[in-house]
């Protein structure tokens, strides 16, 4: 189930990125044609390495900072999936970056994208979460009763033989 939650949490983010791309290539284009206006003659030189800068950066910010920040993207949000370092805890901005620049290489080249899978099917785990020490999880939308998590509490105390 955590598979399916997390190929439908990327097509969700790639969607999201894909569809501010846009936004962000009007807003330099603006700026270009505002410093036109003044007078400076540098908008062909300065506009289409901006534009090659924002279409090859701005997944990895997306991507990276949702995920070190906050520890999910909002695809991840939407799909009730968050990720975590082995503190269990958000994985921070240079972790969760670097994790996700491992993400989007594995899924530009495609035997990448082919071992995280079968990784993920097999391990519940992809390479990049074993080389950056990070784990994917799922909470579900369950409110428990106080006996329940008593429960919980004792069996959790009993695997670690507390």
């Amino acid at each position: 189930m955590v598979i399916g939650l997390r190929i439908l949490a990327l097509i969700i983010d790639c969607a999201i990125c894909l569809g501010l791309l846009p936004l962000f290539i009007s807003a330099t284009g603006y700026a270009v044609e505002f410093l036109s206006n003044i007078g400076s003659g540098i908008q062909a030189l300065f506009l289409l390495p901006l534009w090659f800068a924002l279409i090859i950066v701005s997944p990895f910010l997306y991507f990276g900072i949702t995920t070190g920040l906050w520890g999910r993207t909002p695809g991840k949000f939407i799909c009730r999936l968050y990720v975590v370092d082995a503190n269990n805890s958000r994985p921070g901005l240079w972790r969760g970056l670097g994790r996700e620049t491992l993400k989007i290489l594995a899924i530009a080249c495609s035997i990448g994208a082919i071992i995280a899978f079968f990784q993920m099917l097999y391990h519940d785990v992809t390479w990049y979460d074993s080389v950056c020490g990070t784990q994917v999880h799922f909470k579900p939308y369950v409110r428990l009763t106080k006996t329940q998590k008593k429960y919980r509490k004792y069996m959790k105390e009993q695997q670690r033989g507390i």
